[in-house]
């Protein structure tokens, strides 16, 4: 059973806090093995409809910029509504001018703790 299957049958009172849409299973596995180790559970997907449900309640958002065009502007318009987001970005260029306090870009590949400290340094934010 793969993890966004997993995470429609959990209730959603016990959802992660943190949820990441990342295409490449690969990096999504990554991604939530370097946050288990700090302590974070996370909410795998690698749609955005199917994350839809447990985006609603999520904290932080990790997302990729390999993500459909609308998929990313509807994840980088939740930093409007509170929510903190992470994106994966092949280069940071079209992300300049984002507020740091909402919204964190980092470039890949990623390195050692970077998607942890990201995560970290924006819930400490406001």
């Amino acid at each position: 059973m793969k993890d966004h299957d997993r995470a429609s049958e959990i209730p959603l009172s016990t959802l992660s806090a943190i949820v990441a849409v990342v295409k490449d299973p690969a990096l999504l596995r990554s991604i939530s093995f370097a946050l288990n180790t700090h302590g974070q559970a996370v909410a795998q997907f690698n749609d955005w409809t199917m994350a839809t449900e447990a985006i609603s309640h999520a904290q932080c958002v990790i997302l990729d910029t390999c993500l459909p065009p609308a998929d990313l502007t509807a994840g980088l318009s939740l930093a409007s509504r509170g929510v903190k987001v992470v994106v994966l970005a092949e280069d940071d260029r079209d992300y300049e001018g984002v507020n740091p306090d909402d919204i964190c870009v980092l470039s890949k590949p990623l390195k050692g703790p970077d998607i942890a400290n990201a995560v970290s340094a924006l819930r400490k934010n406001p």
